[in-house]
C-alpha cells in the first residue's frame, strides 16, 4: 500500500492531490507548533527521530530536543510485542527517517500512540 500511496502522491492522483483535498492528506513535519492546529484528528507525519528512550515500559522516539514540548511518537508497553513479532526493535531507531500515521493528540507536545507497527515506515 505504501507503494501504491507513494506512485499517487507524485502524480498527485485522487486524496493524495494536495488542491483537490485542500491539503488534509498532506504530509506533516514534526514541528510542534502547527502539529498543535492538527491535535485530535489523524494525520501522517514524516521526520528524524533525534532520540529515543524507555521510560517505564513505555518507548518514545522523539523528533527534538525537548521531549517535554516536541513531537513524539510513543509506544505504550502492551505493544512491544508487536514490534518483537515485526523483528525490530524501535529504540534503535535513532537518525532514522521514519513516516507515522496516528492521532495527533496533546500530551506536553504532540503525540501519536503508536499500537501497531505497520502505521510506522521507516523510510531510511
Amino acid at each position: 500500500m505504501y507503494r501504491a500511496e507513494s506512485a499517487a502522491r507524485k502524480v498527485g492522483r485522487g486524496i493524495w492531490n494536495s488542491k483537490a483535498s485542500g491539503g488534509f492528506y498532506d504530509i506533516r513535519k514534526p514541528d510542534p507548533d502547527p502539529l498543535v492546529q492538527d491535535v485530535d484528528s489523524v494525520q501522517i507525519v514524516e521526520g528524524i527521530i533525534i532520540k529515543t528512550a524507555e521510560v517505564r515500559g513505555t518507548i518514545y522516539l522523539n523528533f527534538g530536543a525537548d521531549y517535554k514540548t516536541d513531537f513524539t511518537i510513543a509506544i505504550p508497553k502492551k505493544s512491544r510485542k508487536f514490534f518483537k513479532k515485526a523483528s525490530y526493535d524501535p529504540l534503535t531507531l535513532t537518525g532514522a527517517r521514519v513516516r507515522v500515521r496516528g492521532y495527533i493528540e496533546l500530551y506536553g507536545g504532540p503525540i501519536v500512540w503508536l499500537n501497531d507497527p505497520v502505521r510506522l515506515e521507516i523510510l531510511d
